[in-house]
């Protein structure tokens, strides 16, 4: 079914607000994280903020996609030729308040981000007429992901049940861990730190590890990876549910991660399996447009009134 294309009208006019990025990541691919992007940002939208999502996905950018539209002849890649400002590539969907940015969908070479390019990019990801920005990331731990994920507001990692995501989520969040300290620590230091953490993990060390304590006690750092992360914390959002052991595998994670390098990160919840998701994909109009009132949206809008309004999830006594 065609659809009309909307004009988008922004919630402000003028850049005189704060920009929320939320960044989406995940340790591998194939767990949903398209489809959790598009689905923060339509929740968001009917909320009533305005909303962009831009993809980031080199491997395969199909938010255009999984929001039922045609892939535009306007990307990313006119930003990095410089062709375009990113406000410029801003592209209207059918649904209020929510536009995207289209990904490398027209490349037929290999594309990668630099230090610098990425360095460039965040400043205008913050500048653009919108509320909130999702970035919808790539799969795994490369220096341009683990940068946007350092500096955004929310950070959000997708993992489902299915132990080769659990594996590479752990090994995102190690990656992300030493990424952040990197910049703030000596070469020797840093080198050091890695070695212990390689011998902490193969159990040959010869006293219990706390990876905070030695953080602290190891002058060559100069940073407080933990301070910083515990007002914007990692989110981890199991997808594709389907049954109590999964919704739990959460706390798992939450439990492991504090356990063995004192982490604390924050589980956000559990998105059931739906098999409505992929066949909406197929006839190209969004799950939570075709089933706005299913358990599937009530899950996305418990976790956006969870982060911007929490006061409204108050039990009622």
């Amino acid at each position: 079914m065609d659809k009309a294309v909307l004009e988008f009208k922004p919630t402000h006019a003028n850049k005189d607000h704060d920009t929320k990025l939320w960044v989406v990541a995940s340790g591998k691919g194939g767990v949903g994280k398209t489809f959790v992007s598009s689905s923060l940002g339509m929740t968001l939208s009917k909320l009533g903020h305005s909303v962009v999502i831009v993809d980031l996905d080199l491997s395969g950018s199909n938010i255009h996609t999984v929001l039922g539209l045609n892939p535009s002849h306007m990307n990313i890649r006119h930003y990095f030729e410089g062709a375009k400002t990113l406000q410029e590539l801003v592209i209207p969907t059918p649904y209020p308040h929510l536009s995207y940015v289209q990904g490398f969908w027209d490349s037929w070479t290999p594309t990668d981000f630099s230090h610098n390019q990425i360095q460039s990019l965040i400043p205008q990801l913050k500048n653009l007429r919108a509320d909130y920005v999702i970035v919808d990331l790539g799969a795994g731990a490369l220096e341009a992901h683990l940068e946007l994920f350092k500096v955004a507001d929310e950070k959000f990692l997708i993992t489902t049940p299915e132990p080769t995501s659990i594996e590479k989520t752990y090994r995102f969040i190690e990656s992300f861990m030493c990424y952040s300290l990197r910049e703030n620590s000596t070469p020797d230091a840093y080198g050091n730190m890695i070695s212990t953490l390689r011998n902490h993990r193969q159990r040959t060390l010869s006293k219990p590890f706390s990876f905070r304590s030695y953080l602290k006690e190891e002058t060559g750092i100069h940073y407080d990876f933990f301070e910083a992360l515990s007002s914007t914390p990692v989110r981890l959002l199991v997808n594709t549910s389907r049954n109590q052991a999964n919704d739990d595998l959460g706390h798992s994670m939450k439990s492991v991660c504090n356990k063995y390098y004192d982490l604390g990160i924050d589980y956000i919840g559990a998105i059931d399996y739906d098999n409505a998701v992929w066949q909406s994909v197929r006839v190209r109009e969004h799950v939570l447009v075709a089933q706005p009132f299913t358990p599937l949206a009530g899950q996305f809008l418990a976790t956006c009134k969870q982060l911007i309004a929490p006061e409204e999830l108050r039990a009622v006594v």
